[in-house]
């Protein structure tokens, strides 16, 4: 009698992990079926069912770091900022440490125009990681645009000497030693910018106003 009762407890306990592996395979299907099908989408600039596909799993994975990513950026794409900046900051929630997360949240701000708020974010992502190649671009260019040329210069400096051979960092750059009144500089770094890309019309323009 015992070995019918063990051989059943045995069999409805195989049969339940049956059942519970196949929920969580389908479950993990879905959500990798979901984010293939939304790329898809995306790649053929069909952002409106992009954004569907990841609904469809919202509801079992709205605690799911990824898919609140996804969302904050399918937003950002629908021109939703409000939504897209409420994913993105439900992702930083969930996940503290990710940088990912707060530069997303800078799309749909700088949209909504709020660069202070964006100049905040940057300065937090610095005190993590100093050398954040978009935090330390990002500020040198607002600083840059509000004529705080000082400022630009701290930030730009220090991620040109970390990339010297990215053309932003030297175009940004070499504006800003152009209105430190540092010609010299200035005419070296837009060179290089067109080193690396000989038909960049902004480089070009910078050596114009040197002439």
């Amino acid at each position: 009698m015992k070995n019918y009762i063990i051989t059943g407890l045995l069999t409805s306990t195989i049969i339940i992990l049956f059942f519970v592996t196949q929920l969580l395979s389908q479950q993990k299907d879905s959500r990798i079926s979901a984010f293939n099908s939304s790329v898809k989408y995306e790649v053929k600039g069909d952002y409106k069912n992009a954004l569907s596909e990841i609904q469809k799993i919202y509801t079992e994975n709205k605690n799911n770091y990824l898919v609140n990513l996804r969302l904050g950026w399918l937003n950002y794409l629908m021109k939703d900022y409000s939504k897209s900046l409420a994913y993105y900051n439900t992702a930083s929630q969930l996940n503290k440490g990710s940088i990912e997360a707060k530069i997303g949240s800078t799309y749909p701000l700088s949209a909504l125009g709020k660069w202070d708020e964006i100049v905040e974010i940057y300065k937090n992502i610095l005190k993590v990681d100093s050398n954040n190649y978009t935090a330390n671009l990002k500020l040198g260019q607002i600083y840059l645009e509000r004529y705080d040329y000082a400022t630009a210069q701290k930030y730009l400096e220090k991620i040109n000497s970390l990339y010297p051979a990215e053309s932003e960092p030297n175009l940004s750059l070499g504006y800003t030693y152009y209105y430190l009144g540092n010609l010299q500089k200035a005419k070296e770094l837009f060179t290089y910018v067109l080193m690396l890309d000989e038909n960049n019309s902004l480089a070009l323009s910078g050596l114009k106003l040197i002439k």
